[in-house]
């Protein structure tokens, strides 16, 4: 027999608007247990109380915990997009920490040793060493530290620097290991290898991806398909790392954008867009913008006299603003948490998939152009002209 609870709460959330929205989860004694975003408040919430299958045992779980909910409306997706954001680290649901948990992270690290080993770890310390990451898929990671530890040959053993033997270890007669076993190789020599391999790491040399790949054609002509399969997944390891930790140092750095955002799922409010600045992953500023009336007989549009003004506005306060943080900043590298690359990584995926939305990087170079706030309202205009050219002919 079905919960009571649970046909009240199907109930409820089929009087929600369908608009954009966060909501709130809560268990029996009121407190928030999951924070969520939704493009359509009701549609999404509905589903928790709609039987489906191969759902995730804690979501099960949670369901089962929920004895009411809440929300907040707002104006856009992306804008509930960056409050549950905001939202989640500010309250930090249990349910939002406990899936969380589920996704395990690695490193790779270069120990502070004379003859470092290259190493994958689940934990960041302060102990002086290289750290690259977090890496979300251990296997890619995996395949790229078992290349590189052949590629460069760094140490396999486990006390570096003890004579073992005139011709070294075993590895060391494979040639796969650098035979610091010997005693012959000075710490000197050995980082030029170190560094050689942050060099592929950080994917500031590409010549590495270059030779993987002709390995991989070389193999696949000759039908060497064991050889080619291997060469493959050292491939999509090493360009993984590569690619990962591009985005990662890219993030460290504040990035600020402009963002336009159209009323989309709103059909009877079409006449109004949404422009924000957003900096490091934050919502600094927004403005709803009314849109000229854009006559479908064939006439031309309102005046755009109103319309310029207000993007005017909207601009003057962004580079007010931006002056200030990339003053207090001086573009430094500042320490980024998980926390942080995960919701870089969703603001960013969001901004490339999502339809009527457009997004500008804002350089300190653009921002103390004289011509800034002219050159950007340029632009904005242009995107909201064809917005509603295209609107017109639906």
């Amino acid at each position: 027999m079905e919960n009571n609870n649970l046909v009240t709460l199907r109930q409820k959330a089929k009087l929600l608007p369908s608009t954009p929205g966060v909501y709130f989860m809560r268990d029996s004694f009121g407190r928030i247990i999951y924070i969520g975003k939704a493009k359509s408040l009701r549609n999404r919430v509905a589903q928790y109380f709609t039987k489906q299958k191969h759902r995730e045992p804690k979501v099960e779980e949670m369901i089962q915990r929920i004895a009411d909910f809440d929300y907040r409306v707002l104006d856009t997706e992306l804008e509930a997009l960056l409050e549950e954001c905001r939202l989640i680290k500010e309250l930090k649901p249990f349910y939002n920490r406990q899936m969380k948990n589920d996704q395990k992270y690695v490193y790779l690290k270069i120990p502070h040793e004379k003859y470092p080993k290259l190493e994958i770890v689940q934990q960041k310390e302060e102990d002086g060493a290289v750290y690259y990451g977090p890496f979300k898929s251990r296997h890619q990671v995996e395949r790229a530290v078992e290349y590189c530890k052949d590629l460069f040959k760094l140490r396999k053993c486990s006390v570096p620097g003890l004579p073992k033997s005139r011709e070294g270890c075993f590895y060391k007669q494979l040639g796969t290991c650098f035979g610091v076993c010997t005693g012959k190789v000075s710490p000197e020599e050995y980082q030029v290898y170190v560094q050689a391999l942050c060099q592929v790491i950080e994917g500031k040399d590409k010549r590495e991806i270059k030779k993987l790949q002709s390995r991989l054609e070389q193999a696949v002509s000759e039908l060497k398909f064991e050889e080619a399969a291997r060469y493959r997944e050292y491939l999509q390891g090493v360009t993984y790392v590569q690619e990962r930790q591009k985005f990662l140092s890219s993030s460290r750095r504040i990035r600020s954008f402009l963002v336009i955002e159209s009323f989309e799922s709103l059909p009877e409010d079409m006449s109004k867009v949404k422009v924000f600045l957003i900096s490091g992953n934050k919502l600094l500023l927004s403005k709803i913008i009314n849109l000229p009336e854009h006559i479908h007989s064939g006439e031309k549009p309102q005046s755009q006299a109103p319309l310029t003004k207000e993007l005017e506005t909207f601009l003057v306060g962004v580079q007010e603003r931006l002056t200030c943080i990339f003053a207090e900043s001086k573009g430094s590298f500042r320490s980024i948490s998980q926390q942080e690359v995960d919701e870089a990584q969703i603001v960013y995926s969001f901004l490339r998939r999502k339809n009527m939305l457009h997004y500008f990087f804002i350089s300190q170079k653009a921002l103390k152009q004289k011509s800034f706030v002219e050159d950007y309202k340029t632009v904005l205009l242009k995107i909201l002209s064809e917005w509603q050219i295209k609107e017109s002919k639906i």
